[in-house]
């Protein structure tokens, strides 16, 4: 009897272990992602277009006509969210996280940050979205806010239809405490409901 409980023993570790190791690291996944996402905003920052270029996808190129053509197409769009004054670092929040196929990844990433123009400050939220088909290893991603959420499936074709890609939002101290304040209320009356 003592033989059959250890052979059981060793059979339910042998097949955690083998589960376990079965699985994707999300988290590995995700710190990878966010790494890639934190470059894209690095190279966006110090201007180099063309290690900026090299983190989109292929089909995002291709949509623009080229590296040329899609690094034109920011730079046009680029100024809108410009900053007159040096800020903070963005805050990058991993938003969802998709396994498609066995080594294919997709993600969309939350990009939070502010900037001035015109001595008003302005919070800027946009999206990115990535894709991985290397397990997570290696990414590439997509700034949303270059361009409408209803084009992306003609940019980024790949791309699941599920995943909860957002428009970008750029609003004032004033236009952001509104939104709070009533978020905040829906909570209670919803909170209120339940009782």
């Amino acid at each position: 009897m003592k033989t059959i409980t250890t052979l059981l023993t060793a059979c339910c570790i042998l097949s955690t272990a083998l589960a376990t190791q079965a699985q994707p690291d999300s988290v590995k996944i995700t710190q990878n992602a966010l790494v890639f996402a934190d470059s894209l905003v690095k190279t966006d920052s110090f201007e180099t277009w063309p290690a900026y270029a090299e983190l989109a996808p292929a089909s995002v190129i291709k949509y623009y006509g080229g590296k040329q053509g899609y690094i034109e197409h920011i730079l046009q769009g680029r100024w809108r969210t410009r900053s007159t004054i040096a800020e903070n670092s963005p805050e990058l929040k991993m938003l969802q996280l998709v396994n498609v196929l066995n080594d294919e990844w997709q993600c969309v990433i939350l990009e939070s940050r502010y900037f001035h123009r015109d001595d008003q400050k302005y919070h800027f939220v946009t999206y990115f979205v990535g894709q991985s088909k290397d397990g997570g290893e290696t990414w590439r991603l997509f700034d949303v806010s270059y361009n409408t959420v209803a084009n992306i499936i003609s940019m980024f074709p790949d791309i699941q239809g599920d995943l909860a890609i957002r428009e970008p939002t750029i609003l004032t101290p004033e236009q952001e405490a509104a939104q709070q304040a009533k978020a905040a209320s829906n909570a209670t009356h919803t909170s209120a409901k339940m009782k």
